[in-house]
């Protein structure tokens, strides 16, 4: 497989059309076409067909196509890897931050990187963790920065821990409930809860089931912590946080702790990265730096 016929595979599948895919490389649609049939024939399957809507993804092309990206990604990994080795403090770097990474070691850990690489360029993205482990997956993050439990990573990630983080639960000060200190009083109310959505209550049902409870049966789930912070700070909802946002976020957002009477677990803040993955120098240096910064913060 050459990158070129990698490149205008998954050109293909994000375009979904030859005419697009042709656009975006810069070249003929015949051109693109030729490409992708040669790749077709070296793994002796088709990869794409055409319909009335279009040029869609075969199965194997279904199967195929996150692995294109990921070779794709390798390779430009490679590239950086041999020129900030050849010529030194350059190149880019792309990392992903939890809003609590963010409000904790991302800034003493970046003053120190780039103090020593000023001319690396680093791309910041701050996401939940599905959308993290998505863009690992497709290589386009060096690595990751949130809190997780060890059952929410797959196989194919490592993790490395910098601290625990309690998790707290929020209300706004009007709440009707605001005088409940149990998780079982509470449990009947409408929660705000990190997640996604399509995963639906099993992103959250080991947090609660270590507490001995179910998850509760009205949930809202957001990607967004500071949606979370807002719509709980305005309506009637419950919310479960990390420790680090109560004294950044809480009061600025109308929000109050509430101390209730279970043990609430905590969370391992943590590297994360694909197993066995090798970092270019500047992402490993920059690594290097948030372990400090979190090493220093428990000092």
């Amino acid at each position: 497989m050459k990158p070129n016929q990698l490149t205008a595979f998954v050109a293909v599948a994000e375009q979904t059309s030859i005419r697009g895919a042709a656009r975006v490389l810069g070249i003929s649609q015949p051109a693109v076409t030729k490409i992708v049939r040669e790749l077709e024939r070296e793994l002796g399957a088709p990869l794409v067909e055409r319909s009335v809507k279009g040029v869609q993804l075969t199965t194997c092309g279904e199967a195929f196509a996150p692995r294109a990206r990921l070779l794709l990604a390798d390779i430009r990994r490679a590239r950086d890897e041999i020129v900030q080795l050849r010529d030194g403090a350059t190149g880019k770097i792309a990392v992903a931050v939890s809003p609590s990474a963010a409000l904790t070691v991302l800034a003493p850990a970046f003053k120190e990187f780039h103090t020593r690489l000023p001319a690396v360029d680093v791309h910041f993205s701050e996401a939940v963790l599905p959308w993290m482990l998505s863009r690992m997956r497709n290589g386009d993050l060096d690595f990751a920065v949130a809190h997780v439990m060890p059952q929410w990573l797959d196989a194919e990630f490592e993790s490395i821990e910098l601290f625990q983080v309690q998790l707290t639960v929020g209300m706004r000060a009007a709440h009707p409930m605001r005088k409940c200190r149990s998780l079982r009083e509470l449990h009947t109310a409408e929660w705000m809860l990190p997640g996604e959505s399509e995963v639906g209550l099993e992103s959250v049902a080991p947090l609660f089931s270590l507490m001995g409870l179910a998850p509760p049966a009205r949930v809202i789930f957001g990607a967004s912590v500071t949606v979370a912070l807002g719509l709980v700070g305005e309506m009637d909802l419950v919310g479960l946080f990390v420790e680090p946002l109560v004294d950044l976020s809480f009061k600025r957002h109308g929000i109050r702790r509430i101390d209730v009477t279970e043990h609430l677990p905590a969370l391992s803040m943590c590297v994360i990265k694909r197993r066995n993955q090798r970092l270019v120098p500047a992402a490993h240096q920059f690594m290097e730096c948030i372990q400090r910064a979190a090493a220093q913060r428990q000092a």
